[in-house]
């Protein structure tokens, strides 16, 4: 199964070149302030695009900090859970062999 992180509905977001700021408007009577994301997180972050899968998002960060794979996969399964937990993402679980842009074909009728 391949997991797709996408960003949750409803989210409010201003960007600067390293900072992230995000509302989470549809939580907004128990997340009164916005998120701040920078260093790691950002990267993260940006990455969070519904096309990524949690794998390729953690391949982009090793190459990114050059850090040990199973450190960095750790540390980023562990802020995407914790962003699942606040409502700031979902995921998308689908069957395949990992390829999270291969395209649905229908096969032609008979």
């Amino acid at each position: 199964m391949t997991t797709i992180p996408t960003r949750a509905q409803g989210l409010a977001e201003v960007t600067e070149p390293a900072t992230a700021y995000v509302l989470n408007l549809p939580r907004i009577e128990e997340q009164q302030s916005p998120y701040v994301f920078e260093g790691a997180a950002f990267e993260i972050w940006t990455r969070i695009d519904g096309t990524r899968t949690e794998d390729q998002i953690v391949d982009a960060m090793v190459e990114a900090t050059g850090a040990e794979r199973e450190l960095v996969a750790r540390d980023t399964r562990d802020f995407l859970a914790t962003l699942r937990g606040l409502g700031l993402i979902e995921q998308d679980d689908r069957e395949g062999d990992g390829d999270a842009r291969a395209e649905l074909v229908t096969p032609p009728a008979d």
